[in-house]
């Protein structure tokens, strides 16, 4: 009989956890392209649910995710455009469309009621982390399906889920461990070379991934995305990357059984002198690493290069993209990147 899932008491304004899932019989299922479709849907799904992931780490048979959940505004109400906009995130454009047409045809004839019934079956899967974990899994196992020539279960049972306190010490050991998952595989060394994991999207610029770095530091708490800082002034996105990483690599250090270099590994992890070394650091990347970084995150599947350039691929392949989007390129964060444009996986309806 699988554990009960304890969740935070319906008053609690914001609630934290650390959701698990593993492919059944433990398969190493997923290689480079199932990921980074994973990824996709997470980001889709994270904002049509109204959550916010902190942390994640997509690994070949299983997945770890943190995410923040806020409690439905008491009181608010919702458009009929603001809801169409986030079933767009994950809906096709029929399906879109038809639901377009229900509502208005429903407001035209004076049921409102039958509206708002209709729009609350799309609000009531909004702000629970067992409606975004379900959703989520869902959507990801009828494209794994599909793709396989498959049928069956996915996911081994439920997902596992953990009630986190929502303080500094809490969250941030949790996003370690879920940033070393695979440093402690063997993988990688350096956690920022694995391209499915939070710390990894930070590192490339990753909007999303970066504000959640400010969220689980005690650089600045209480910052939400898109509005001013609260109480004091936002530090650079580097200063943020670098007090984690210095953290993330004293987290990851390996265990050994004596001091010396030929004793035996308890637990694997980062190596003693690597440790040393990004603390010497202060855990700033050199130009050189952070470049060379940024391209290999963005080139996978993209295209890299001047505006023009960019422009021009994503105008050859217009009709694939969703008609919203006006232009293909996203500029480079960072001094060292100017003049240089990538064209990133456009966020399309999924289903």
């Amino acid at each position: 009989m699988a554990s009960p899932r304890y969740f935070a008491e319906p008053s609690v304004p914001v609630a934290y956890y650390h959701c698990i899932s593993r492919v059944v019989e433990r398969r190493l299922a997923f290689g480079p392209e199932e990921k980074e479709q994973f990824v996709r849907l997470m980001r889709a799904y994270e904002v049509f649910c109204q959550v916010r992931v902190l942390s994640y780490c997509v690994m070949s048979n299983h997945f770890h995710i943190m995410v923040e959940v806020r409690k439905r505004p008491e009181g608010e109400v919702y458009s009929d455009e603001w809801l169409l906009k986030q079933v767009a995130l994950i809906y096709s454009k029929p399906a879109v469309r038809m639901l377009k047409e229900t509502l208005e045809t429903f407001r035209s004839q004076g049921h409102d009621a039958a509206a708002e019934e209709l729009k609350e079956r799309y609000l009531g899967r909004m702000w629970d982390v067992s409606q975004f974990m379900k959703e989520l899994k869902q959507r990801f196992s009828l494209w794994f399906n599909k793709r396989e020539n498959r049928k069956g279960t996915l996911w081994e049972e439920r997902f596992t889920s953990v009630l986190l306190e929502g303080e500094l010490a809490t969250l941030s050991v949790m996003s370690a461990y879920i940033d070393l998952n695979p440093v402690r595989a063997g993988l990688v060394q350096d956690p920022k070379d694995y391209r499915w994991c939070s710390y990894a999207e930070a590192v490339a610029g990753g909007r999303k991934a970066l504000f959640a770095l400010y969220a689980i530091t005690n650089e600045h708490r209480a910052h939400v995305p898109n509005q001013p800082a609260p109480v004091k002034r936002m530090p650079s996105a580097a200063r943020v990357l670098a007090g984690y990483r210095v953290w993330l690599f004293g987290q990851g250090e390996e265990v050994r059984e004596g001091h010396s270099t030929d004793s035996q590994v308890l637990r694997r992890g980062i190596k003693r002198e690597v440790v040393e070394q990004v603390r010497a650091e202060d855990g700033r990347l050199t130009l050189v690493e952070t470049l060379r970084h940024r391209v290999t995150y963005f080139t996978a599947g993209v295209a890299l290069g001047r505006r023009e350039f960019v422009n021009g691929f994503f105008e050859a392949r217009r009709n694939q993209f969703d008609a919203r989007r006006s232009q293909g390129a996203r500029t480079m964060k960072g001094g060292s990147f100017a003049g240089m444009f990538a064209f990133r996986t456009p966020r399309i309806g999924v289903v």
